[in-house]
């Protein structure tokens, strides 16, 4: 347990609580490291193995809170939704992974993983 468990906790307060769940937090990461490139709601759910309900339900929750954004793009001939993080998303992303980090206590390199 952290040495400054209560400040951990109370930082947690500030943080946008939606965000807290797996699915959420595995698509923000994946989407940070692609960054602008992004990746489809098919490569999404194929590579974090989802469900159609878990992935689309999830990408749109994020989008809504301006965290993804959504862009129509031609593929083989077939119209995908191509999901990249915002400037606002990547922000976010990066107060809760410090965060995690804190409550976790790793530090340097093993935090950025």
């Amino acid at each position: 347990m952290p040495d400054n468990f209560i400040s951990v906790v109370e930082e947690s307060e500030d943080l946008n609580s939606s965000l807290i769940s797996k699915i959420c937090l595995e698509i923000m990461w994946v989407l940070s490291e692609l960054g602008e490139d992004g990746a489809t709601a098919r490569q999404l759910k194929a590579g974090l193995n989802l469900s159609d309900g878990a992935t689309y339900t999830n990408l749109k929750k994020l989008a809504g809170m301006g965290y993804l954004r959504c862009e129509k793009v031609i593929f083989e001939g077939e119209e995908l939704e191509l999901y990249a993080i915002t400037p606002k998303g990547l922000t976010e992303w990066q107060r809760i992974q410090n965060w995690l980090c804190k409550l976790l206590e790793c530090e340097g390199d093993t935090c950025k993983r």
